[in-house]
């Protein structure tokens, strides 16, 4: 008997911490938690191998920028910020891509890989003064880059993800029965809906790392 209520409760004990393990929130991100998800960006010499190394960021930078931008827009629940910094590290190829180049597409970029409609909304949101709703509109990639350009510094490139999420896809942001914390079904709802793009398999296994480094 005394064994046998000995492992209920180790399994009880188990089971109450898997699930509060996931819960709560979180008011920053650190560089070990970035460094156990993105092991490719650890340390100084992370962006050492990277193609485009004058666009990579190393974990360290992500986490003091990703930090901000969870105090900025005020996304501190646990599902959500797991959420963002994994669409942005697939997006971004772990940090080392801030512009599209495959296709290239003239406007697109940010850690989210933004569409250009969104980063004209995006830039005019932080710097009115530098964007007219007449440059916004542009069809010129000369101009569409440069609006872009606007956004592509380490804080606001990496806060996109969060701008995105508060202000297109509100629905998700502060619903308790959306981005729950620790549910891939969740992020995969918000990937095919929310973002309104294509889930893959390495989409989730982006995600699986990022929730199991983020306690």
């Amino acid at each position: 008997m005394k064994i046998t209520f000995a492992v209920g409760v180790s399994s009880l004990v188990l089971s109450l911490f898997q699930i509060c393990k996931g819960a709560g929130t979180l008011s920053q991100v650190t560089t070990a938690q970035l460094d156990k998800a993105i092991p490719k960006r650890a340390g100084p010499s992370g962006c050492a191998s990277a193609t485009e190394q004058a666009e990579c960021a190393t974990n360290e930078v992500a986490a003091a920028a990703i930090t901000n931008a969870i105090s900025k827009y005020g996304v501190k629940r646990r599902g959500e910020v797991v959420a963002l910094i994994a669409l942005m590290a697939y997006e971004s190829a772990d940090w080392e891509y801030n512009i599209n180049h495959f296709p290239g597409r003239p406007g697109q970029g940010t850690r989210a890989m933004l569409m250009y409609n969104f980063i004209s909304t995006y830039a005019q949101s932080l710097y009115p003064n530098k964007v007219t709703a007449t440059e916004a509109s542009s069809q010129s990639t000369q101009v569409m880059n440069s609006v872009r350009e606007l956004v592509l510094n380490d804080n606001d490139s990496f806060a996109a993800a969060f701008w995105y999420l508060t202000t297109v896809a509100k629905d998700y942001h502060g619903d308790e029965s959306r981005l729950r914390s620790g549910n891939i079904d969740d992020f995969k709802a918000y990937i095919e809906n929310g973002v309104h793009t294509a889930w893959d398999e390495q989409r989730g296994n982006v995600w699986k790392a990022v929730d199991a480094a983020l306690f």
